[in-house]
């Protein structure tokens, strides 16, 4: 176990993901200045709706590590993180004065090799290029051919910090400890989100063509 800085907020990081952040709260600050100085990573959960006066959030969350900062005279500051490595809250260890805790780091999914799981790989990366595909249409854009992850594990990583889905559905993705579970709810998201695009996407072409005077 080790101990981790927590900054709670209404976003899921995965493990790779670059994490922009702007940083006005006084307590937050003072994570800044201190991870600046000692180079360790800090932790980002989500943050769950609670009773005034409480803070609530989720137990499993994404280490992140400070690559940039720029500091305004007025204290605030920008900084751009990295994703890291999953963990799980053991015990709140309190608030000095932003919240500490004693975390286990969560190793990878141990199935990510199975055959099952790079089956289920192939599904979702297909999945993925078809909704690329379909989004580049809504912007009169396209691509030949979008390059994903071979590793299931990076894929689960690299497809969750893209897809716009629920926090909530999210933190499902980020706290399976099944590569082939995560992949299965990434599909499903995709499989929702695609019906969805492939109405909007006949509408848009529907309306471009009879822009250009084109009729059906």
């Amino acid at each position: 176990m080790t101990q981790l800085a927590l900054f709670p907020l209404q976003i899921v990081v995965f493990p790779g993901e670059e994490v922009p952040l702007h940083i006005f709260e006084p307590r937050y600050r003072q994570l800044v200045q201190d991870v600046a100085q000692s180079g360790d990573p800090f932790g980002i959960v989500l943050a769950k709706h609670a009773p005034r006066g409480r803070e609530e959030w989720h137990d499993v969350g994404c280490t992140v590590r400070m690559e940039s900062a720029e500091a305004f005279p007025d204290g605030r500051f920008n900084i751009g993180c990295r994703g890291e490595q999953r963990f799980r809250i053991v015990e709140r260890l309190g608030e000095r004065p932003y919240w500490i805790a004693e975390v286990d780091l969560l190793d990878d999914p141990g199935d990510g090799r199975d055959d099952g799981t790079i089956d289920a790989a192939e599904t979702t990366a297909e999945l993925y290029r078809e909704h690329l595909g379909m989004s580049l249409a809504l912007e009169n854009s396209w691509q030949r051919r979008y390059r994903l992850p071979a590793d299931p594990v990076r894929l689960v990583n690299h497809v969750g910090s893209r897809l716009e889905a629920p926090n909530t559905v999210k933190q499902e993705v980020l706290r399976s400890e099944s590569a082939l579970e995560q992949l299965r709810l990434l599909a499903r998201m995709l499989r929702s989100a695609n019906r969805s695009l492939e109405g909007r996407v006949a509408l848009h072409r529907q309306a471009r063509w009879q822009g250009l005077g084109v009729a059906n």
